[in-house]
């Protein structure tokens, strides 16, 4: 079991406040390995065993337990019997009718740690932020960033160079259970289909009533094939009735909004940098992993650069900022990074643009009249330079944090 400090050194480091801290992310991104790598190290600093307690509703092992106040006395009888300070994981707990009030009572009434974690963003949803109001910390938990999967992967075999472990990495994506071993690329997307379909008919379709799986497989097709690109739900619609396969905008909006509650997809919106206001339309979708989209859909040269694309801002999303796609006029910049005052413009280079050439690039970033840093990533590995204050630098570089490249 190997450690990822990036979440467990932030849950060890508010052991003892009163907040419950909820780990949110898509099946088998590695929550429970996180909060299982926690448990030990809490008994590696002497917390008695009976002072630990997990509760999974995943399965049938608490299926008694169905509303608040079953759980707040299943664990409030185990805390009386435990004395000292108790640490609670509770795993999928959105089963149990009003479980944040549990949670919130158990926080009032005993010395306790609560941690949560969930692959449906109902476990973090505005009703349950509301009632726990400032007594949560919310974690979202990403797939393998780069660097993890390269301390994953020296652990099973022998690195080669970072150019081609980022390829790999790019194929084959960063589920965790992938990186324990070796695999054939076969048997890795033969697994992300399998976590693919558990997240779908666990979290997508789940307890909803699904009459037509062909017009949820179709806008999952859509969705991965348009990767990066402005998605526009009528095209999707159309397309469909080319195909017999009739789907009106309202059941296309529904199943987003399901496969975004599931953490497959997140939208990524577009900011308009001369208003200096988010707008409403004209959003792209990236995907959780981008091994879904070769493991679903195949592979296709022209995808790899999406892909990249794809990776780029889910680092950023992992670092913390709030990402969209810079409109400036007529002009696109590819990622707008937002985080408390900072922000960064970011141009990815002819890897994720065949059609832009590096001049193109810094035309964009030249409009803008700002003062904030300005970054063109390249999948070049000793690309480094500055231009006007535009910075050129590696994407490699980017994704391990090496040379300053927004840490």
């Amino acid at each position: 079991m190997i450690n990822r400090p990036l979440y467990t050194d932030r849950l060890l480091a508010g052991l003892g406040s009163p907040s419950v801290k909820l780990l949110a992310g898509m099946k088998r991104s590695g929550k429970t390995t996180i909060l299982r790598t926690l448990r030990d190290e809490l008994a590696q600093r002497g917390a008695p065993r009976q002072n630990i307690a997990v509760y999974s509703f995943e399965g049938l092992e608490n299926a008694d337990i169905t509303e608040s106040a079953e759980l707040y006395d299943a664990v409030s009888k185990r805390i009386a019997a435990a004395p000292g300070r108790f640490y609670l994981f509770l795993d999928e707990p959105q089963r149990v009718y009003s479980w944040e009030r549990a949670v919130l009572h158990l926080l009032h009434d005993f010395d306790v740690d609560i941690f949560v974690s969930g692959s449906n963003s109902a476990v973090v949803s505005p009703s349950v932020l509301a009632i726990l109001d400032e007594r949560c910390e919310v974690i979202n938990v990403s797939t393998l960033s780069f660097s993890e999967y390269l301390t994953f992967r020296e652990g099973i075999a022998s690195l080669e160079d970072t150019p081609r472990e980022l390829a790999r990495y790019i194929m084959t994506g960063g589920f965790p259970a992938l990186h324990t071993r070796e695999h054939t690329q076969d048997e890795a997307y033969t697994h992300v289909r399998d976590i693919m379909g558990a997240a779908v008919w666990g979290d997508v379709v789940g307890s909803h009533q699904l009459r037509r799986a062909d017009q949820l497989t179709r806008i999952i097709r859509f969705v991965f094939e348009n990767v990066g690109h402005t998605f526009s739900a009528k095209r999707l619609s159309d397309s469909l009735k080319g195909e017999n396969k009739e789907i009106n905008l309202e059941t296309v909006y529904t199943y987003l909004e399901r496969l975004e509650n599931a953490y497959i997809i997140s939208r990524c919106g577009r900011y308009d940098l001369q208003a200096e206001e988010p707008l409403k339309t004209q959003e792209k979708f990236y995907l959780a992993d981008v091994s879904l989209r070769f493991a679903t859909l195949g592979f296709s040269p022209e995808a790899v650069g999406k892909s990249i694309e794809n990776t780029v801002y889910l680092e950023l999303a992992r670092r913390g900022y709030g990402v969209y796609i810079g409109k400036y006029g007529k002009r696109e910049i590819d990622f707008v990074a937002q985080r408390g005052d900072e922000r960064v413009y970011i141009q990815l280079g002819r890897e994720a643009h065949p059609e832009r050439s590096e001049n193109d690039a810094f035309a964009v970033l030249s409009s803008l009249r700002d003062n904030y840093p300005k970054y063109i990533l390249s999948a070049d590995p000793g690309a480094a330079g500055n231009r006007n204050g535009i910075k050129t630098a590696g994407i490699t570089d980017f994704l391990l944090g090496q040379g300053g490249v927004l840490v």
